[in-house]
């Protein structure tokens, strides 16, 4: 059985990653995007698991917040962005503002199904989404604050 507060733990005490239950069993890791020498980036990836979503079976799902989708986005160059994903995609999802007013946001995703999983598998997963959710944030929405 995949534990996965315990690979949490242990992949953000590998790379001393921040590590947060923010609601029982939904996980926000800040994971650290090293930019060129010396400059670091931060992205959050939320993580849980969710029950059926596979076949249904389990799969442990995250991702990351890129921006705040409106139809004024070029969302043909987006979708060329997603050709970077090998373990994730990119969708837009439904959200919530600072204000708790609803909203759509473009997301960095990926599903793992459970009966697949590794903790191995799930770290390289989590860095990808945080990278690629970082690079459309800074190239179509201005860098962080999403």
């Amino acid at each position: 059985m995949f534990d996965l507060r315990q690979s949490l733990t242990a992949i953000a005490s590998k790379w001393k990653y921040k590590l947060e239950e923010i609601s029982p069993n939904i996980f926000k890791i800040d994971v650290a995007i090293k930019i060129g020498e010396d400059k670091w980036r931060y992205q959050y990836v939320f993580v849980w698991e969710q029950k059926e979503r596979y076949n249904g079976q389990s799969a442990i799902y995250m991702n990351s917040r890129c921006g705040e989708a409106s139809v004024k986005l070029n969302l043909y160059n987006i979708l060329k962005e997603a050709a970077f994903g090998n373990l994730s995609s990119l969708a837009i999802a439904n959200d919530k503002r600072a204000d708790g007013s609803d909203t759509e946001t473009v997301v960095c995703q990926a599903a793992l199904p459970i009966e697949f999983i590794t903790q191995d598998m799930l770290d390289k997963t989590i860095y990808e989404v945080a990278n690629n959710a970082d690079i459309i944030e800074e190239k179509y929405f201005g860098g962080d604050g999403n």
